[in-house]
C-alpha cells in the first residue's frame, strides 16, 4: 500500500504568519488615542461654561423665590398686626434709601433686627438669626408712604425691598436702583435687592383711603 505524503509545516513560518495576523488586529495607536483625548478635551471645554451658568442661574433663581416668600410673610405680619408697622412719611417711595450700617440680628427671625433696625429678618438656615455669613438669610425693608399722614393706623402705601443678608458681609453700600438678575453666570449682585414689590397697606377708615387715591387733596381738611 503507497502511502500519502505528510504535509509539515515550517514552525518558524507559520508563527510568522500568526504574528503578522495579530499585529493587524492591534488596539489603538498612541496618534489615535491622542486625537480622541483632544477631541474630548474640547467637547469639555465648549460645555463647562454653560453647566456652570445653568447652576448658577438655578440658584439665584431659587433665591429669589425665597424672597418673593419673605415679602409676603411680611406683609401677612404686617396686616394681621403680629409686627410694628415701619415708619411712615410723605418722602416718594422712589426717594427711600436703602439700608445701612453693620448687621446685628441675633435671635430675631420672624421680627425687626437689632441694627439696622428697619430690616425685617427671615431665617433661612434654622438658626433663628439672620447673619452676614449666611447664604440664605433673607432681610426685608419696609417703607411707608402718606402724602396727607405719618399714622400708620390711617393706612399707607408700602414699598418691599428684600435683600440677601450676605450683602453686609463688607462696607459696600446697598443698591436700590434694579433687583437681581434671576439669569447669571456668578452669585448675583448682592448689593441689589433681590425682590421689590409695592401694595397697599388700608386704614380703619374709607376716607383714609379716598384721600391717599387724590393726593391733590392731601392739604385739605378734610383729609388732615
Amino acid at each position: 500500500m503507497n502511502r500519502l505524503p505528510t504535509l509539515k509545516l515550517n514552525p518558524i513560518r507559520r508563527g510568522a504568519v500568526f504574528g503578522k495576523h495579530h499585529s493587524e488586529q492591534g488596539g489603538f495607536t498612541i496618534i489615535e488615542s491622542l486625537a480622541a483625548i483632544i477631541v474630548v478635551t474640547i467637547m469639555l471645554v465648549g460645555i463647562t461654561p454653560m453647566l456652570a451658568i445653568a447652576v448658577a442661574t438655578r440658584v439665584q433663581a431659587r433665591r429669589v423665590e425665597l424672597g418673593a416668600q419673605a415679602a409676603r410673610t411680611y406683609i401677612d405680619h404686617l396686616r394681621t398686626g403680629q409686627l410694628d408697622h415701619p415708619t411712615v412719611s410723605n418722602t416718594p417711595l422712589a426717594n427711600a434709601a436703602a439700608p445701612s450700617g453693620s448687621l446685628s440680628c441675633d435671635g430675631k427671625n420672624g421680627n425687626y433686627c437689632q441694627s439696622p433696625s428697619t430690616l425685617y429678618c427671615v431665617d433661612g438656615d434654622g438658626d433663628k438669626n439672620c447673619r452676614a455669613d449666611s447664604m440664605t438669610d433673607m432681610l426685608v425693608q419696609g417703607v411707608g408712604y402718606n402724602a396727607f399722614s405719618n399714622d400708620a393706623t390711617r393706612g399707607y402705601t408700602l414699598l418691599v425691598r428684600v435683600y440677601r443678608a450676605d450683602a453686609f458681609k463688607d462696607s459696600t453700600p446697598l443698591t436700590t436702583a434694579s433687583v437681581q438678575a434671576t439669569f447669571t453666570g456668578g452669585e448675583g449682585n448682592r448689593k441689589a435687592p433681590l425682590v421689590t414689590s409695592t401694595t397697599e397697606i388700608t386704614g380703619a377708615q374709607y376716607r383714609d383711603f379716598r384721600c391717599r387715591l387724590n393726593e391733590a387733596r392731601a392739604s385739605d381738611d378734610f383729609c388732615r
